[in-house]
């Protein structure tokens, strides 16, 4: 509501004198209020004080419906006004409420010009929609309400940006940690194959070096069983030298194994001499 101050006056001899009477106030046109309330075109009457004024609330004007207002005053004949009332928080005055015409709702100043529609709406949305309805028309809508619902859907941008932000950033955590895993598994699968190749290298030397010792002791086994055969072969040989050594020695006319210690004579006939005892000899056989 908004408050609007009346004060009439009549002229008089040195000055003013206040008039009395009433006023009567109308809405031209029904119509809706913000609430969705119908407000028909009913009217009101207000007295004036006896000092000629008179404060009352009216509702703000929108473009359905402007107010027609009658000065009943103690005057000859009624006059009547249609004037916008502005949504104000602070008291207007009747003077200044713009006065327009009854049919057109354009203020009379304005009579002649280019029409101007404007019509209001309570958000943007809702003001978005009467501009599709009247292309003609200039919609205004609560400031105020638009701008607390775009910073609303600016934080709600921002909150979007920042979890997108977010989810990149574990997003390129997780690469990294795959590449480094990749990495690792890379250089772990480098390692392994350096240690097959040493195995393989050692496997070899191993088995070479296994074959060389099986060669050496081959070689040593052989030369041990040669060695063998020729000491056996010696022993033999020195067997058989002891087996004779130790037989009969020939024409001694002894007995293997016994020494005659006395004389033998032996004749020994050479033809055309004669026979005679010769002095025999003595022989000696050793132990082998």
């Amino acid at each position: 509501m908004t408050q609007i101050h009346i004060s009439i006056r009549k002229p008089k001899t040195g000055g003013l004198d206040p008039v009395t009477g009433l006023m009567r106030f109308r809405p031209v046109r029904r119509h809706f209020d913000a609430e969705k309330n119908l407000i028909i075109a009913a009217s009101f009457d207000a007295d004036l004080s006896e000092t000629g004024e008179l404060t009352v609330d009216l509702l703000p004007t929108t473009s359905a419906f402007v107010w027609q207002v009658i000065e009943l005053a103690d005057s000859p004949q009624a006059y009547t006004r249609y004037v916008e009332v502005p949504d104000s928080k602070t008291k207007v005055e009747y003077a200044d409420l713009v006065e327009v015409d009854a049919g057109t709702f354009v203020p009379k100043d304005m009579q002649g010009s280019q029409l101007l529609k404007v019509r209001h709406a309570s958000t943007q949305s809702e003001a978005e929609t009467l501009s599709a309805r009247y292309p003609d028309a200039v919609v205004l809508f609560d400031e105020t309400a638009t701008t607390m619902k775009a910073a609303t859907a600016m934080s709600t941008l921002e909150s979007i940006t920042a979890e997108a932000q977010t989810n990149a950033a574990l997003a390129r955590s997780a690469m990294l940690s795959a590449q480094s895993s990749a990495d690792s598994a890379t250089a772990t699968q480098s390692d392994l194959n350096i240690l097959a190749s040493n195995a393989n290298t050692l496997a070899a030397s191993v088995a070479n070096d296994s074959q060389t010792v099986a060669d050496t002791a081959n070689a040593v086994a052989a030369k041990g069983e040669s060695a063998i055969a020729t000491i056996d072969s010696t022993v033999q040989a020195v067997k058989d030298k002891a087996e004779a050594a130790t037989t009969v020695l020939p024409s001694t006319g002894t007995t293997e194994g016994t020494t005659d210690t006395g004389t033998t004579e032996e004749t020994t006939e050479e033809p055309g001499k004669d026979s005679t005892p010769a002095k025999a000899k003595k022989a000696t056989v050793k132990e082998a």
